[in-house]
């Protein structure tokens, strides 16, 4: 079977907007995986593939850049694509644009398969590895290296997990770690700027009953650059490294 492209259909919902009536960043990534699942359904690889070989799709990485956000009832295309496969690491680009074809931002992202009871990572499976990935897009430069580590905290939350917070794997989805990293920022960064971009890495899961603490802090040099560290209470263990990189709201 071939691996080919999806596109995706989405509207801004009244739900999905902040008190500026734009859409929110977990927003914008929820359509993203959406149409990462329905493109992975429609290939023959999704979540629920997997699962019958008792594996999944786990989030490794990903790097989001946003242009423009859009605002309540706007009408969104999503294009996703399997972009390429290094090792283990499976790799699938975004761009979401409005109904007129206006850019509003892309999106890189990095996937593994785990095993679901051992809680190990695996091989791609072979039924996936032996796709014919075909390239109808050039794939789009992804994030590589290191992120800068928080050296000292600033601003820190402790956040219980809760129910509602678990996805199918069983663990934290990784929408609601992004939701937290942001949560932790000081108003006035929330208040007065607008997130450009992101570079996120999940390094571990959380499950429920765990308590995630949620810590940034400003770069030495650059302030519109935050860094951020999630880990988890009980194990000390780093669960999320992120950084965020901010513009000044447009007046």
């Amino acid at each position: 079977m071939k691996s080919t492209g999806g596109t995706s259909q989405f509207t801004v919902r009244s739900n999905e907007i902040d008190y500026r009536g734009q859409a929110t960043l977990p927003a914008l990534v929820s359509y993203m995986h959406e149409a990462a699942w329905e493109n992975t359904r429609d290939i023959g690889m999704s979540m629920y593939d997997l699962l019958e070989h008792g594996l999944t799709w786990v989030l490794q990485r990903m790097r989001i850049e946003i242009f423009r956000y859009p605002t309540h009832d706007d009408k969104l295309t999503v294009e996703t694509w399997a972009s390429g496969r290094e090792r283990v690491y499976m790799h699938r680009d975004f761009r979401i644009y409005t109904s007129e074809r206006e850019l509003l931002g892309q999106a890189t992202s990095v996937w593994l398969v785990m095993d679901m009871v051992k809680r190990q990572l695996v091989s791609v499976p072979d039924f996936i590895v032996n796709m014919e990935l075909v390239q109808l897009r050039e794939p789009l430069p992804f994030a590589k290296g290191k992120l800068p580590q928080l050296q000292e905290a600033q601003h820190e939350q402790q956040i219980p997990v809760r129910w509602h917070d678990i996805d199918l794997n069983r663990h934290v989805t990784n929408t609601r770690y992004l939701q937290w990293a942001l949560d932790t920022l000081p108003l006035e960064v929330l208040e007065q700027k607008q997130l450009q971009e992101i570079d996120i890495i999940f390094k571990a899961e959380s499950i429920l009953g765990d308590t995630v603490v949620s810590a940034t802090a400003p770069d030495a040099v650059d302030a519109n650059l935050y860094l951020h560290r999630l880990t988890s209470q009980e194990s000390d263990k780093e669960l999320v490294q992120a950084k965020t990189v901010w513009r000044e709201l447009k007046s």
